[in-house]
């Protein structure tokens, strides 16, 4: 198969994109003497994750990691890959971070490491993207999804942004008609604006808008009728390939992969449901928003590994995908298409106080970058960095072929 020249958005990445993508890359200290990096990851305790995992923690089930490789020597995730279909070798902060959302075990910083949402599942890793660029690709993409259709992993994950070709659209489609769930972001990049983000927007796909502390939709989070739940997408920490080995970071990528984790636990549960299934216990269980459901900011709300698992409804019919038909098909698949993000997370029946159901709107102040907390790179590294970058982005751009932007949705 011919490989294409990557390219990059619609001609360059804002100083703001540029931005976040670096301090994506930031790592925070490990601070096991002080605090543990468990302790910094707010939405499980959000979500009590031990209770749920009392029921479940994802075991028999293998979630397909299409992204940009993944370090599979960290601690946390040591043990976790059982496949590298096209060669690994060395696996990218992005990647690691998605794996560590699904299935980190939190063995590093003397066990006091980043856990995933299902620490017992495990992880094909298929690398079709360059590093952390906002690169990839495009024929190793189809590729990638056609390989983990015919994969024994029940769950494919897609933290990517753009693409929206038709060939992508109907490897989506084979995988969906092989029994997989399709799981990917809604897009960051709202400012854009593009009026559709793929591969979210695919038929049949769960397509993960993000959410913050708050449970109000992130401010960067793209909204559409693509976006099918919403999950955490802010100072969601990590595994990484940071000097630290650990990572604070925003995007609708960690929403999918999050998503992804709670698929795993449901699934794992209950291992005669479909993918079908799998999706109505998902949707019909989340945190709904004031409202009409589903609409185009949250879906049918935000997700809930605790009411997943306690959920007792009808599963409905193995065979029918419950996204298909409910608002209308998205626009005709187009060529070359950009994507952006949605966004929201927090689960009140958690948390012991009142279960107000969280609003839809962006929350105030936040300006959906990711350079708060105990980042330790300074506003000049990170600028630095930007800068760097944006000259690559620029020689990138003048590599365009006639093939679909795509891009980490981090």
């Amino acid at each position: 198969m011919a490989t294409r020249k990557p390219w990059v958005g619609r001609g360059a990445l804002s100083l703001a994109g540029l931005l976040a993508m670096v301090a994506t890359m930031a790592g925070i200290p490990p601070a096991g003497a002080v605090e543990s990096v468990r302790a910094q990851q707010w939405y499980l305790n959000a979500w009590n994750i031990e209770e749920a995992w009392r029921t479940s923690q994802g075991e028999g089930v293998t979630v397909a990691l299409i992204d940009s490789g993944v370090d599979s020597t960290h601690p946390d995730l040591a043990g976790q890959v059982v496949q590298t279909p096209f060669g690994d070798g060395y696996g990218s902060s992005h990647g690691t971070t998605m794996a560590s959302d699904i299935a980190g075990t939190g063995r590093g910083n003397a066990g006091q490491g980043a856990m995933g949402v299902a620490p017992k599942a495990k992880i094909i890793s298929y690398k079709v993207g360059l590093l952390d660029s906002e690169v990839m690709d495009f024929d190793k993409l189809e590729a990638a999804i056609r390989a983990a259709a015919d994969s024994p992993a029940q769950i494919i994950n897609l933290s990517i942004e753009g693409g929206g070709n038709s060939v992508e659209g109907r490897a989506i489609a084979y995988a969906i008609s092989r029994g997989k769930l399709v799981v990917a972001g809604s897009g960051n990049l709202k400012d854009i604006n593009p009026p559709v983000i793929y591969p979210a927007a695919h038929t049949g796909v769960l397509g993960v808008a993000g959410h913050d502390q708050n449970g109000t939709v992130w401010s960067k989070s793209h909204s559409g009728g693509w976006v099918s739940i919403a999950a955490p997408s802010v100072d969601v920490v990590t595994a990484c390939t940071g000097v630290t080995g650990y990572c604070k970071g925003a995007g609708t990528s960690h929403s999918a992969a999050l998503t992804s984790g709670i698929a795993a636990l449901v699934w794992a549960k209950y291992p005669h449901y479909t993918a079908n299934q799998v999706i109505r216990v998902l949707t019909e269980s989340a945190n709904k928003p004031q409202g009409p459901v589903p609409n185009d900011l949250l879906g049918w709300g935000n997700i809930s590994p605790r009411n997943a698992l306690n959920w007792s409804g009808d599963p409905g019919p193995p065979d029918v995908n419950p996204l298909i038909g409910v608002r209308g098909d998205m626009p005709a698949v187009p060529s070359p298409s950009v994507s952006p993000s949605p966004s929201a997370l927090s689960d009140p029946s958690n948390s012991g106080q009142s279960s107000a159901a969280p609003e839809a709107v962006a929350a105030p102040g936040d300006d959906g970058d990711d350079s708060g907390g105990a980042m330790t790179f300074t506003v000049a590294i990170i600028v630095a960095g930007a800068a760097v970058l944006g000259t690559g982005v620029f020689l990138f751009v003048r590599l365009r072929r006639n093939r679909s932007v795509t891009g980490w949705g981090s």
